[in-house]
């Protein structure tokens, strides 16, 4: 009988190569510790798509995957997440693997964006834009009660459209129970997300009053006491009064 070998190892598909028959690799998009995720085209139509493809030592019966794909189908209706489309079984190196078949979400991971911006960050405004687009597309998700888990600049994808920015997470990491502690947690890294955008520790001093007043020394019970969901900071940037940035 084939015994796997006891050291997990990365998979590593190279483009080009075909898996199940039907998908062709196109690149890699990111890893962490239950798989890997591919940029995919579909043999038949053509059509690109992304895989994740999950570690048969981490999902040995696939458990993961199907809490993933869940949880994808019952939050469809939140256009900032990636839109599922199927699973299917593929074998590598005699191992049979679960991959879950969703979009493909075009743009850079938001910290490749932010190292191709002048100082590795981006204005005042434009960094307010950014935050506004994560927390009206998490905000609905927070209000059914759920959360993602995993928010932090390699798991975003970015695009400039027209004179704002198009925003979609990539990934959950947490499929557990939702609790409001885990929502609190979405909030603070959405906040340490704004503070990386607007250049971190080395520029938080010079920073508006306006940027400081949503950052608040990136002290959770600070944060916390203003902010309980995204939608609590979706609203206050839409009331926000604003100024040239300089009070």
């Amino acid at each position: 009988m084939y015994r796997p070998s006891k050291k997990p190892k990365r998979f590593d598909f190279p483009a080009g190569r075909t898996i199940a028959g039907k998908y062709v690799i196109e690149r890699l998009l990111g890893s962490g510790w239950e798989g890997e995720v591919y940029g995919i085209v579909e043999r038949n139509t053509g059509i690109r798509r992304a895989a994740k493809f999950y570690y048969p030592h981490r999902d040995p019966m696939g458990k993961s995957a199907i809490a993933y794909a869940r949880k994808l189908d019952a939050l469809r209706h939140c256009p900032i997440l990636m839109q599922y489309h199927h699973q299917e079984i593929a074998w590598v190196k005699r191992r049979k693997v679960t991959v879950v078949i969703s979009e493909l979400v075009e743009g850079q991971k938001l910290s490749e964006f932010l190292a191709s911006q002048p100082r590795h960050r981006l204005t005042t405004f434009e960094a307010l834009h950014i935050l506004y687009a994560l927390a009206r597309g998490i905000a609905p998700i927070h209000a059914r009660g759920e959360y993602h888990g995993d928010i932090h600049d390699d798991n975003i994808m970015i695009r400039r459209q027209g004179i704002g920015f198009e925003v979609k997470l990539l990934d959950f990491f947490d499929l557990g129970k939702p609790t409001k502690s885990k929502i609190h947690k979405d909030v603070l890294n959405l906040i340490q997300v704004f503070y990386t955008i607007v250049g971190g520790r080395e520029n938080y001093t010079k920073q508006p009053k306006v940027v400081k007043e949503i950052i608040r020394g990136l002290k959770d019970s600070l944060i916390l006491a203003r902010f309980q969901s995204a939608g609590d900071i979706q609203r206050h940037l839409e009331n926000l009064e604003w100024s040239d940035g300089r009070k």
